[in-house]
């Protein structure tokens, strides 16, 4: 733990609190994007918007779907629309492509019927948020979430969540797709012991996981808590996140991740915005999407920002991040087949 709090700390500017025995960087007063009666005079930066699949998708194999996203919500920024609604439409074409897991392709519990999502937004121009979790019975959860930004409220869970969808005119839709019941019926075999012989008191008794040696990777066999997320900017400058996810196969009814938590999974505010992927409960632990905006808010370009951040990271963790800034795009992970944190994950920008 003392190595992770060092590597952290560097990470953000020494500025730390120690809660319950962990290290986190503190919000501190930059937490909200400060909105000014006077602005200096702004040029505005041409529309960008980048897109990621989920720390364990597959760049060869998924980048056309995340090309796709990052193409429609640039695609509605430059016809005039706001960096939100363009953050938005990108996370919706990711929640609507089944190969992700997120809306429609959302991983199946191990009941074999539940599907939980998780969703949220942030527009960095007002510094406004909303958020859903473990939402049923939905086709796009981030949609939901941005209609929690007009209540008094930022975060809405369950069953509420739920009913909120339906008050605001959301159908009911059961989120199954092929895919997802595949990496659910995976799930089972490995847990039944199906792909390792018969499940013996001596294999419950031994460290299987550690001593994994199929050439189907553990993390791909038992299924991944992968996020979607869009992060634009508009015609003025401004910028906004958007995220989604379906959760993973092996967890508690009601778990929930980074994605909703204000500060972890996105980040959004008058210098640039960022989205995050991996082992939500650490990307909690660290916020690392405030972290990130942090970084970026001092000057750092946002593709050394992004590279600092999945240093710093605990090494056993998956992350990936994108992030824009006036300073240019960053994007990467550290889960996948290169060294190199940028051609791992499937992520896309669009100019």
């Amino acid at each position: 733990m003392k190595t992770i709090s060092t590597r952290w700390a560097a990470l953000s500017g020494g500025m730390m609190v120690v809660l319950a025995g962990l290290t986190l960087p503190t919000m501190g007063a930059s937490a909200t994007p400060a909105v000014t009666t006077t602005l200096a005079a702004k040029v505005a930066l041409p529309p960008v918007a980048l897109a990621h699949g989920g720390s364990g998708s597959k760049r060869k194999l998924q980048k056309d779907g995340t090309d796709a996203a990052a193409a429609k919500a640039l695609a509605v920024v430059k016809a005039g629309g706001t960096a939100l609604e363009g953050a938005l439409a990108g996370t919706v074409v990711l929640e609507d492509d089944p190969r992700f897991n997120a809306g429609t392709g959302s991983n199946i519990r191990m009941d074999g019927k539940t599907i939980q999502m998780d969703a949220a937004c942030m527009d960095g121009t007002t510094g406004a948020f909303g958020a859903v979790a473990a939402i049923e019975r939905v086709k796009n959860p981030v949609l939901v979430a941005r209609q929690v930004m007009d209540t008094p409220h930022i975060f809405i869970v369950g069953d509420g969540a739920t009913r909120f969808a339906r008050a605001m005119g959301h159908a009911d839709f059961y989120p199954e797709s092929p895919q997802a019941h595949a990496r659910y019926e995976k799930v089972k075999r490995i847990l039944n012991g199906k792909e390792m012989g018969d499940a013996s008191e001596a294999w419950k008794r031994f460290n299987w996981q550690k001593a994994w040696n199929f050439t189907t990777g553990l993390k791909e066999a038992l299924g991944s808590p992968d996020t979607v997320g869009c992060v634009a900017r508009d015609k003025q400058g401004n910028y906004a996140a958007g995220i989604s996810t379906g959760g993973t196969t092996i967890t508690l009814y009601g778990r929930v991740g980074d994605v909703p938590i204000y500060g972890a999974g996105i980040f959004a505010g008058p210098k640039g915005s960022v989205a995050c992927t991996g082992e939500g409960e650490v990307i909690v632990k660290h916020l690392v999407a405030k972290s990130v905006y942090d970084l970026m808010a001092g000057g750092m370009a946002p593709q050394t920002a992004v590279n600092r951040a999945i240093k710093a990271f605990p090494v056993e963790f998956d992350l990936g991040i994108i992030a824009i800034s006036d300073k240019g795009e960053g994007g990467g992970c550290n889960y996948g087949e290169s060294k190199v944190y940028t051609e791992n994950m499937a992520w896309s920008i669009a100019r």
